[in-house]
């Protein structure tokens, strides 16, 4: 489970997460109470407080519990979305228009703006994606996509 993901869900509960030192608090949303803990840097890592019961309910304890267990259960390299970068063409003068663009469906290349607009053109790039490109791109700047 991503770490995106799992926020989500707890807010879907009306509880809201609070960041920790080396993880995440689970409060009430209204008196923020905290009703849970877990770690984002160990696996199997959960805590839950004795009275969460009274703060939230059975119902509500029973599927929070769900959610720690599997997002716990998630081995760390699969909790954050892989890293992608943007490829830009340092000969190309016009900055706007230097990223690599590759068309999904044809495999056709060319530059253009770094964002995606629908779903043919590609923009950016997972680390094994560039690694598979039959084409030259040494020559290529990468630009870490931050999200």
């Amino acid at each position: 489970m991503k770490t995106s993901e799992f926020k989500k869900a707890v807010e879907s509960l009306g509880l809201v997460t609070d960041d920790a030192y080396n993880g995440f608090w689970i409060c009430e949303n209204e008196t923020r109470d905290t009703v849970a803990f877990t770690s984002d840097r160990r696996m199997y890592n959960i805590k839950i407080s004795e009275t969460a019961h009274k703060s939230i309910g059975f119902g509500d304890l029973k599927e929070l519990f769900e959610l720690l267990t599997a997002y716990a259960s998630t081995p760390l390299d699969e909790r954050e979305p892989e890293r992608k970068w943007y490829l830009r063409d340092p000969v190309i003068s016009d900055e706007s228009f230097n990223y690599l663009k590759i068309n999904r469906k044809t495999g056709t290349r060319t530059y253009g703006e770094k964002y995606d607009y629908g779903d043919n053109w590609q923009t950016s790039y997972t680390r094994a994606e560039i690694e598979a490109f039959t084409f030259p791109t040494e020559h290529l700047i990468e630009d870490e996509v931050s999200e």
